[in-house]
């Protein structure tokens, strides 16, 4: 009896503080409520319920068409019977919701005062907007609805999976070795797309031994593998391509595979360069390599200029200090070879375009033999190294005056790096 006053004494206060209340001798037919604290009365038992305060979307919310599916909550109804109260919800493109895409009846009451209902996604292209009402339901009455409350959801943007380029099935991978992908297919108004390279020791991926997330590349986008991995050992790699202004993200690639095969000079193919250039001394370092963009690279190392420079060799009419060379993976082998003659003081642009490496360096089968037409890709991990003295076309190592070379520097084709 206490408790049945305590409830009519709440809803007294509640009927003298609004004008829209209902009484009807059978069931309610629909109205809506201009606001949260409606009520209705069923005069054939008495019952009076109130309509749901909104809770969220709140007014005019925005949300990423990837935030769905989306969540509807509002304030739990007081009632003044003891039957249990159901809510219904309804989603409209309209604020008189006549064009309605989406409702449910029949949910039932939540705990902690309130009651949520996560709704199916909105159908695409999004860049809309939408209303969405409540009401509840006791046994014998229908409460108000309340007044529409508008949201939008943005433009779908949808993003396809990357597919594997290198390396694929059974493939190997280097030191700083590239993993590269051709780029996913976007639809929609998209912002930067970005992709997340995941590469673990097992096909289920649940240890990820390198992650590794970069911006998009022109035609294909590569990630630098810098992982310490253990040698010889297999390892699986897979990636994804999302747009963080918006919150879409494409499904993962096709599962890739490689070898971890660590750089090693006595492993390398020369071609048409010293044979035994794995035994000569490393005495220099690569300090930097530069892309011009459309033009030569250019590349320097701590002993072309210093005063401890490699001496000069004969070669032809006069000298020569050093060549440049490269090294590229190709199906599995690293194959290198020196081909840029360099005498002191030549300008660093003698190297070449870098985008015509296949013709200006590597022209001749018969002199270059799986080189031959080689162009490094955008984004390719490729070793670049110089050779004291004349290491082109000069496959006995013998008649090298010094066996001096310089470190393989790693770079990713197209991008400048400095080593220190």
């Amino acid at each position: 009896m206490k408790k049945s006053l305590i409830v009519w004494s709440a809803f007294a206060l509640l009927f003298a503080a609004t004008a829209c209340t209902k009484s009807s001798p059978s069931r309610p037919s629909d109205l809506t409520a201009n606001g949260g604290g409606g009520t209705v009365t069923d005069a054939t038992n008495g019952t009076t319920i109130t309509t749901p305060v909104m809770v969220s979307p709140t007014v005019n919310q925005q949300f990423k068409f990837s935030d769905q599916p989306l969540t509807l909550t509002v304030k739990n109804a007081a009632q003044t019977g003891s039957g249990a109260l159901t809510y219904s919800f309804e989603v409209a493109t309209d604020a008189a919701f006549v064009s309605k895409v989406y409702s449910k009846d029949g949910v039932p009451e939540g705990g902690n005062g309130q009651t949520s209902l996560k709704i199916d996604t909105l159908a695409g292209p999004g860049a809309k907007s939408y209303f969405w009402r409540t009401r509840v339901s006791s046994a014998s009455t229908a409460g108000l609805y309340s007044a529409g409350r508008a949201f939008a959801v943005g433009p779908q943007v949808v993003i396809t999976a990357p597919a594997i380029a290198s390396p694929t099935a059974g493939g190997t991978v280097g030191d700083n070795g590239s993993l590269t992908v051709s780029n996913a297919a976007v639809t929609g108004p998209a912002g930067a797309i970005v992709y997340r390279f995941e590469v673990s020791d097992s096909t289920a991926f649940t240890n990820l031994v390198f992650v590794s997330t970069v911006g998009q590349g022109a035609n294909q986008t590569s990630a630098t593998l810098t992982a310490k991995l253990v040698t010889n050992g297999t390892y699986f790699w897979r990636t994804l391509a999302s747009d963080p202004s918006t919150g879409a993200s494409g499904p993962y690639s096709a599962v890739g595979s490689f070898k971890y095969v660590p750089f090693d000079w006595s492993q390398a193919i020369m071609v048409s360069s010293p044979f035994d250039f794995a035994t000569w001394a490393e005495t220099a370092k690569i300090t930097s390599v530069e892309f011009t963009g459309g033009g030569p690279f250019l590349v320097d190392f701590d002993k072309r200029d210093s005063p401890d420079r490699w001496i000069d060799t004969p070669f032809g009419d006069g000298n020569l200090e050093y060549t440049l060379g490269l090294c590229g993976n190709i199906n599995g082998r690293w194959y290198c070879s020196a081909v840029v003659q360099f005498w002191h003081g030549r300008e660093l642009t003698a190297s070449g375009d870098a985008n015509d490496i296949a013709g200006s360096w590597f022209y001749d089968p018969a002199r270059w033999g799986p080189l031959a037409g080689y162009q490094p890709r955008d984004g390719e991990t490729v070793g670049i190294f110089a050779c004291a003295g004349n290491c082109r076309n000069n496959n006995a190592g013998d008649r090298s005056y010094i066996k001096e070379r310089t470190n393989l520097a790693f770079v990713q084709w197209g991008t400048s790096a400095t080593f220190r």
